[in-house]
């Protein structure tokens, strides 16, 4: 069976570089002068600001009866980083839109989801700054299933929709805030992957970074002790069924949990059970799914074979749970 398995892996692998190969580098060495005149204009737009800023910041600590408010000297630097970053983010759009289609084909019936438009969508559907998280489904799964408790809004970039051996799956890289105005926070940045379960769950299952104090997200779910030691020392498990807790909390899960946080170069990872679903978050300050370099030949493969990892790992989980047979709980 194990056997079996692999040879299914290699087999993804292979018809991955190859599609890449044979689809992917047509389209991207057309952009490889596109990003160098990028570059160029990213490098003297935001190194003009900079210089401009220390210099009229040496000007104002220097100059006689100056008060040495040197606020527009900070504001020019950082507008020059800034500067440079969107530059970057633009032409990275412009490189998504072109390649994002053709990479996804490389991997069964995966599809992309445009950030423009779903930023157009939220904005329509609620207002930027309100108290209240964006008209989405799965945004709510998140704060009522515990993976995170705590949030008023929630910001999506990257999306993606696919399907394997006939499991829905969803990977949204987002970040999530509470408070308002100058007490706004962040709560949570990174990559939450949802995997539609075959059963309903009887209780509400989450697993998070250990703390002392073992706090629970909710009042209505407690803190568990399973047999692995080594697991008790990194994780925290809450619910509110103990026995489907320890049914679900496997070795072999763990494992993949932790091959997920590799591929996706996660800080930290927090999981939930809740209904018929399973949620993975992986905390990390990464920009992920980043395509357009302007740094790096645009036909770089690291970067596309980084991506490839990351989803490979959500599809080596899903075999993990044999997703697409009936399980018993």
């Amino acid at each position: 069976m194990e056997e079996t398995k692999e040879k299914s892996y290699s087999k993804i692998k292979q018809d991955f570089y190859y599609r890449y190969s044979k689809y992917v580098i047509p389209i991207l060495s057309n952009y490889d002068g596109d990003r160098k005149q990028t570059l160029v204009l990213a490098v003297i737009a935001s190194s003009f600001l900079i210089i401009l800023g220390i210099i009229f910041g040496i000007f104002m600590l220097t100059a006689k009866g100056s008060n040495h408010d040197i606020r527009l000297s900070a504001f020019l630097i950082i507008g020059g980083f800034c500067l440079y970053k969107m530059i970057k983010k633009n032409f990275e759009k412009k490189i998504k839109k072109k390649i994002m289609p053709v990479v996804c084909a490389c991997f069964p019936k995966l599809k992309w989801r445009e950030p423009e438009k779903q930023k157009n969508f939220f904005e329509k559907t609620k207002k930027m700054y309100s108290d209240e998280i964006f008209n989405n489904e799965l945004a709510n799964e998140y704060k009522t299933s515990s993976l995170i408790p705590n949030f008023a809004r929630m910001f999506y970039d990257d999306c993606f929709d696919g399907e394997y051996n006939e499991v829905p799956f969803s990977i949204e890289e987002n970040y999530a805030e509470i408070g308002s105005g100058k007490n706004r926070r962040t709560v949570f940045k990174g990559v939450i992957v949802s995997l539609k379960m075959n059963k309903n769950f009887k209780g509400n299952t989450v697993i998070r970074p250990d703390t002392m104090f073992h706090t629970s997200p909710s009042n209505i779910l407690h803190h568990t002790v399973l047999e692995d030691v080594d697991f008790e020392k990194k994780f925290d498990v809450f619910t509110d069924d103990d026995v489907e807790a320890r049914y679900l909390i496997t070795p072999t899960l763990m494992e993949r949990l932790k091959s997920m946080q590799v591929a996706f170069s996660a800080n930290k990872i927090s999981a939930a059970f809740y209904q018929n679903k399973f949620f993975i978050a992986l905390h990390t300050n990464k920009d992920l799914f980043s395509l357009g370099s302007l740094t790096k030949n645009v036909c770089d493969r690291e970067q596309f074979f980084t991506m490839f990892e990351e989803i490979f790992s959500i599809i080596k989980l899903i075999d993990h749970f044999k997703l697409d047979q009936k399980i018993g709980i």
